[in-house]
Formats: C-alpha cells, structure tokens, sequence
C-alpha cells in the first residue's frame, strides 16, 4: 500500500503516516493531481486596481501573469512567450499595457493577445496567425475580491468548490460594505518545510497556542489566557478541505479591535445569522483548501492594551517534498481611517511575517518536525489524529459545515487529509 492509500485509509480512524511530508513521489502526485486540479488563490483585485496593473504568481510549479487590461477586465495567463517558451514579465508586480519578450521580440497586449512580431513579413512572410499565438490563458474566477486560478479547464465552479465555506470567508473580507483591500506590499519568504504542514495549522490548530506561543499570553498580547483559549467552535465543509477554527473569549465585546464605525456596518455587511456566528469571535484561523490561511484577531503592539484587529491572508506554495514558499498579506476594512491601518498593519508586522515574532514560533517547529520526520526509523511510524474523533456536531450552530467544540479538535484536521488524498490519490479526476 502506498503513503496516499495510507492516509486515506487511515485517517478517519484518526492516523496518519509521518513519511508523508517527505516523500518524492507524492510531491509529484501533488503538483499534477491537486494543484493543477483545483482553485488557487491568484491575488487580490485591490493589489491591480488600475488597467495595466500586473502581479506574477504561480500554481505548482508555473509561472501565472495576472494583469487588468484597458478595459479594466482581469486576465491571468502563462507566463511563457508562445515563441519559444521565454519568460515574458520577471518584475514581481508593476504596470503596463504591453509585455515584450527579450528573446525574439514578440509583443502580447495586457489581455494576452499576441500584436506584434518583428520581421513579420520577411520571417513569416506575413502568415503567422497572431490570434492562434497569444499567451496561454488561465480559468479565473472571483469571490469577494478575491481571484483564483486553475489550469483544469474542467474544474467545478467557483462556488461549488467553496461549498459554503464563503459563510466563514466573510469574516475575513466583509468587514463593511466597502470591503477589505490589501495594505502594502506582500512579504514572501522560503522555508525547509513541507506546505501541508502549514495548510494544516492554518486550518484552525488552537491546541498549539497556549505552548508555542505562550509568552503571549505572560506579556499580554492576546485577549485571551491560557484557561479560555480553547472556548469556541470548530467547522469544516466535509469532503471541501475548507476548515476554521473560532476561538472566544467570554464577555468579550463582539468584533474587539475595530473601529466603532467599522463595527457598526457590519449590520449591514454581514447577515444576521453571521453576526450571531462571529459576535463572540476572538480568533479565526482558518484554511481554503488547499493552501490559502486567513487568521483574524486582535492583537496589541503594548503588551495589556487593547489593541487592534489586523487579518493576514498567507498561502504556502510547495517548491519540494521539504520546502516551501511562504506569501503573506495583510488585509484591512478598505472604509477605515488611515490611522487605523497604520497602526493595524504595525501590529501585523510584529506578529507575523518572516520576522513576525509568532511566525517564527511556528517556522520553527514546522521546520524541525519536516527535517525530523526524513528520519529512516520513522518510515511505518503513524501520528495521532484521535482529538474529538467521537465528538458530536453542534446541531444549532447559526454556519454550514459540520461544527464541533470546543475549539480544539483534529476534527478539521481529518476533513483536510481526506480531501487532500482523494485529489492526490487521482479519485477525483476518474
């Protein structure tokens, strides 16, 4: 039986085989039969908003150019000159209406369409087919801002593949009418981790908080302690890989952390069975399957004050069996005052990113345990995934999904790994 078969064989009884962070084979499976398959977060629309705006970002192992045309409509292609393969655009973001290949010269428009071919008529004796010859386009789609890629021409709609999660994205990206934007440039960092081990934190590990990052709680950066952090609710969308974990803090005001204008239209942003979800929210990590993390929280740069609420958006991208390219943004309501996103992207930059002081608590345990687990002794060892294995849903919780409590549980966990195997196993392309 092979690793894949393993964990889909495993892991609803709750183990998981350890060689699956570090196995050759399966980082190949995961590059043809998921990433390729699936929806992946491309960018923000707030991070293009003018015709001409591009950023490059990739799915697997490929190069994906995302550009607004004059028009102002959205384009993402491959990032490969139709001639010979050439990258086309090597700056990370930027503007322009059109994209010239420094090996031969082909010039493509923003919107993909190939307009230019020198020597045209003496080379090709004026016959190339420009309109069979523009850049190769990507399937895009978007939810709240948010723009998704795939390379399967055949994969489900947008929404059918967030399956109802877009209940919980809300959280993230509602906060007002006006919505969040992207506030100042993306961090990316690489790291010797394997990615699943990332995706699987992000999707709403609250049980390694109160130990990783227990001098938060000592200095008073969280509002939260110890004794209550695992108050709340845990949901996944079964057979999606989307999950979240919500974390309370009893008696806290709903949405702590916002401005009070900020609060006050989330009446009208969010509907009124989401307000009853989210009023008692704290924290929300949570994970669209199958490498895009939200977390959400207040959060203090004064160790006892109150602080404010700053969202990162981050997604791991898999470069090998143990590393990993990290991307890490921040999100803020776009209708807030600019003090407030100062002092929200500040709290932001102190907690996460490659120099976040709770990023690194994290990098490092996933570091260690990828290099740990490339062990030869471990190769039939299985992990752990019993926590609420027996748990019952909530019946009367106001979201979709199955929900349980508390917060801590592996329950989010087993969904992921199920999903996971079967795309990687190819089960869902048959």
């Amino acid at each position: 039986m092979n690793l894949v078969e393993r964990v889909a064989n495993g892991i609803q009884r709750g183990v998981l085989p350890a060689k699956i962070f570090n196995d050759p084979g399966v980082y190949e499976l995961e590059k043809t039969n998921l990433f390729s398959r699936v929806w992946n977060f491309l960018a923000h629309e707030s991070e293009i908003p003018k015709s001409g705006d591009y950023v490059l970002r990739s799915i697997a192992d490929n190069s994906i150019l995302v550009a607004r045309d004059e028009a102002g409509e959205i384009h993402a292609h491959l990032n490969m000159c139709r001639h010979r393969g050439n990258q086309m655009c090597k700056s990370d973001l930027g503007n322009s209406s059109h994209f010239r290949c420094s090996y031969h010269g082909w010039v493509y428009k923003n919107n993909g369409d190939l307009v230019a071919v020198p020597y045209h008529k003496d080379a090709y004796g004026d016959q190339l087919a420009k309109k069979e010859w523009g850049l190769i386009p990507v399937k895009i789609d978007t939810y709240e801002g948010l723009i998704f890629g795939s390379l399967n021409a055949d994969v489900e709609p947008l929404t059918d593949f967030l399956g109802g999660f877009q209940f919980y994205l809300d959280y993230y990206l509602k906060p007002g009418e006006g919505g969040v934007e992207v506030y100042g440039p993306p961090d990316v960092w690489e790291s010797n981790c394997n990615w699943k081990l990332w995706a699987e934190n992000g999707s709403g590990d609250g049980y390694h908080t109160p130990v990783t990052h227990q001098f938060g709680f000592h200095l008073g950066y969280f509002a939260s302690s110890g004794a209550t952090h695992s108050v709340g609710h845990a949901a996944h969308i079964p057979g999606k890989g989307h999950g979240i974990g919500l974390g309370e803090t009893p008696g806290m005001p709903p949405f702590l952390g916002y401005p009070d204008d900020i609060v006050a239209s989330l009446d009208k942003s969010l509907s009124a069975k989401q307000r009853e979800a989210f009023n008692p929210v704290r924290t929300a990590v949570g994970l669209v399957f199958p490498n895009l993390n939200f977390l959400s929280q207040p959060f203090s740069r004064i160790p006892g004050e109150l602080g404010v609420r700053f969202c990162t958006m981050r997604q791991a991208q898999s470069l090998g069996p143990g590393r990993m390219r990290l991307t890490s943004w921040c999100l803020l309501p776009r209708d807030a005052s600019e003090e407030f996103k100062e002092e929200a992207y500040r709290a932001y930059t102190l907690a996460f990113g490659p120099g976040g002081m709770f990023e690194q608590d994290d990098m490092e345990n996933f570091n260690n345990i990828t290099n740990q687990l490339k062990g030869s002794a471990i190769r039939e060892v299985e992990l752990p995934y019993v926590m609420g294995l027996d748990q019952q849903p909530v019946e009367d919780f106001p979201g979709p999904g199955r929900v349980v409590r508390p917060y801590m549980s592996d329950s989010n966990f087993r969904n992921l790994w199920g999903t996971w195997a079967s795309y990687v196993s190819g089960e869902r392309s048959r």
